[in-house]
């Protein structure tokens, strides 16, 4: 049996899926799925993978904007995945929470989020900041979920963050699936001359990313003015040859887009021929298509692929150069591994 959480201001109507279940039983009983409403499509992709139909929840508003969430479906002895990317579109931690709040007499409950918010936050900078998501982990593991897959955290230490010793959650899964991007990358390795990192933060992944490709690898000096703070895109270095080359550069997000368009910039200004962005996470801003599509539409840069962790803000309105890879089949295989209890390791390319 699997669940889907769909709003009530749409059809009450179950969305069959002409699959037939095959998802093996383990010790934790028979498998559910609950998809939230934080990314619909991306969770109906994944349970057509997995060969499962999700069936009803109940979500509404009350007149003063609270979420009411409503079980419709027996749970009782089954292992429970909620799916739901942990964005900041609306309020996906709460929905979290109470979705956790309306399963009873589960055998487990365990979540898989493509995304989790508050990343960038992931340490103290100026004086008197906070760790958003320290925050956000703690909302985590105390929602009632056993175990957990996270995807492509900004910082390695995230996984750190939850904990697993004094709530019910006891496993952090990290999963990267940049390993996507890098193997798509590695069957058209004939459209790319050379590997590019934006920073020398991001030089050891595209270091050994080069390496798995063949290509040699450059990364960015950038120079910024001293008044303004802006980057000179012609005091920026690159350490390495792009002149005449189609580079290929790999990050885990994009927000605002300054830093892609400082890059493509200095890039082009260097004499590469091409420039393409492999990006995990497209944690858009609303500002991020007035930033970016010009200039894909202008050719500064070439093409974007992403993995649209999140519901892509005006999808039908950028420029068919930014290019969605799905990433179902991969969190589809993580889901089945945790629910058989089975290793990630297969999963893992050494980065």
């Amino acid at each position: 049996m699997t669940l889907l959480l769909v709003r009530s201001n749409v059809k009450k109507k179950c969305l069959n899926l002409k699959v037939e279940e095959k998802m093996e039983t383990s010790r934790f009983g028979n498998f559910g799925l609950i998809i939230a409403n934080s990314h619909p499509k991306l969770g109906m992709r994944v349970a057509e993978e997995l060969k499962v139909t999700p069936l009803q929840i109940e979500s509404k508003f009350f007149d003063n904007g609270e979420l009411d969430i409503r079980r419709l479906c027996d749970v009782s002895q089954m292992d429970i995945c909620i799916f739901s990317s942990l964005h900041s579109h609306y309020d996906t931690m709460k929905e979290l929470r109470l979705i956790c709040g309306s399963i009873k007499n589960a055998s487990r409950i365990f979540g898989v989020f493509p995304f989790v918010r508050d990343g960038k936050s992931d340490h103290v900078k100026r004086f008197g900041e906070n760790v958003a998501y320290k925050d956000t982990a703690m909302e985590i593991s105390n929602s009632g979920l056993e175990v957990i897959s996270i995807f492509d955290q900004h910082s390695s230490q995230h996984p750190s963050f939850y904990d697993t010793t004094h709530y019910r959650l006891r496993t952090v899964h990290h999963v990267y699936l940049m390993k996507i991007l890098i193997e798509y990358a590695m069957e058209h390795t004939e459209l790319f001359d050379s590997v590019l990192a934006l920073d020398d933060g991001g030089f050891k992944r595209n270091k050994k990313i080069a390496e798995l490709l063949g290509k040699n690898v450059s990364f960015i000096i950038k120079e910024r003015d001293a008044t303004t703070r802006e980057i000179s895109i012609e005091k920026s270095k690159i350490v390495g040859n792009v002149s005449g080359q189609r580079v290929a550069a790999f990050d885990d997000m994009l927000q605002n887009g300054g830093t892609l368009k400082a890059g493509a910039m200095i890039a082009k200004y260097n004499g590469a021929k091409e420039i393409s962005f492999f990006v995990v996470h497209n944690d858009f801003s609303p500002k991020t298509f007035d930033v970016i599509n010009p200039l894909l539409e202008d050719g500064t840069i070439d093409k974007i692929y992403i993995l649209e962790t999140i519901p892509l803000l005006n999808k039908e309105k950028w420029h068919k150069n930014l290019i969605i890879i799905s990433p179902h089949e991969l969190i589809a295989e993580v889901i089945k591994l945790i629910h058989t209890e089975g290793h990630m390791r297969k999963l893992f390319l050494e980065i």
